[in-house]
Order: structure tokens, then sequence, then C-alpha cells
């Protein structure tokens, strides 16, 4: 991760992709299809320019028009992409920067916003107590021996040396479906409600998949 990707990346006027249920992590990768005509337009001219667009979650019970999408979001790059013959792409997204967003008045198909950066924290703000992080790698660890219950061949192992801080992104990334938990980690303040928010969600998904076995996941219920 850049150390401050707010550094690299524009913050005025930047495109915005509202999806229901999607979150993006800084330093994470989520490939995309676009098929919508006025998010091609969005694709084709992030490509000619600047290749940042902004992934946010929309609000799926809101009745305004258009719909809101979440004010707290991450920047991503265009890492790679691939331009079908009938226009329509299929690109990578790499998360930057996590931002607070401001809706700005756009002339584009598609809507724009002004993007202030929410910095990640640095020295030991990054990390948290080793038996927050060790409860998360535990449960972690026992989700995955479920999984393989089902699927032999599932590996997912975690790096060793990364801060709780990034930990707690990555395990989000990988094993949290609901866009709601998801959104709950990114907007997290604090390294230790990031970790603690992460953890809740892999407690949650264990209790889905092993009811029985519950033994690490109740400290975070």
């Amino acid at each position: 991760m850049l150390s401050d990707p707010s550094q690299r990346v524009p913050l005025e006027s930047l495109p915005v992709f509202p999806l229901p249920n999607a979150v993006l992590f800084p330093d994470q990768r989520m490939p995309l299809h676009i098929f919508e005509p006025r998010y091609r337009q969005m694709v084709r001219d992030a490509l000619e320019s600047r290749p940042f667009i902004v992934l946010s979650q929309l609000e799926q019970d809101s009745k305004d028009d258009p719909p809101r999408f979440a004010s707290i979001a991450t920047i991503g790059r265009i890492t790679a992409h691939q331009r079908l013959s009938d226009g329509r792409f299929n690109i990578v997204l790499e998360g930057m920067v996590r931002a607070r967003l401001e809706e700005v008045p756009s002339d584009k198909m598609y809507r724009l916003v002004r993007a202030a950066p929410i910095l990640e924290p640095q020295g030991d703000e990054a990390d948290a107590p080793a038996s927050d992080r060790m409860a998360l790698v535990s449960l972690v660890s026992r989700v995955m021996q479920k999984a393989r219950e089902r699927a032999p061949d599932l590996e997912f192992v975690l790096p060793e040396g990364v801060t709780a801080a990034r930990l707690a992104f990555l395990v989000a990334d990988k094993l949290l479906v609901e866009g709601s938990a998801r959104q709950r980690v990114l907007e997290a303040t604090d390294t230790d409600t990031r970790l603690r928010r992460c953890a809740e969600g892999v407690a949650a998904l264990l209790s889905d998949i092993a009811p029985r076995d519950m033994s690490d996941a109740r400290r975070w219920s």
C-alpha cells in the first residue's frame, strides 16, 4: 500500500460507480463487468484521462432519485481492462485510499464526487493487542477448516508481518460477503474498531457454516 495514496490520485470531480452490496478496500482488487451505457462511458473517459473511479455501495433502501450511495468509499485505480467488441468492459479496480464523498454537479452520463482522503493509521495506531489479532486469526482458521470440508483445494493464507489495520481489510475482503458487514469494516475510525468489526463478521460467518463450533466466535457476540 502506498504510504499516502492521496498524493497520487485526483480528489476533484471523480466518477463514482454506485453498486449494491459492493465495497472495495484499500490495497485490494475487484474485477468488474461494465455493461450499462453510462458506465461504459465512465470507463472510456477514465482510460482516456485519469484511470480512477470511486466504487461506493448503493443504499438499496434509498427512496431518493437518484438513489443515495455511501458517503465513505474507496478510490480505485483501473489496473487492467478488456474492451469487448460490443462496447462492454471487463476491468480490475485496485483500492487506493478511503475517502469521504460529496456529490458535485455532473454534465456527464454518470455521477461525480469530490473526495476527501481518509489516511490509514500509521505506527502504533496501525496495530492492536496481540490477543485480538490472534482471535481473528483463529476465527479465520476455523472458517477455512469448515470450508475445506466442502472444497478441499480452497486456500487462504494470511500474510505475515502486516499490521492489524491492513489484516482486517484483507480478511474482510476475502471472507465477508454481505455489503453491510464490509461497509462497517471500511468505515471503522480506528484499528481496534476495524479489527473488532471484521472479527464480528467472520464470527457470524462461522455461526452460519458451523453453528455447533462457536467456541472462538462467542467472544465477539
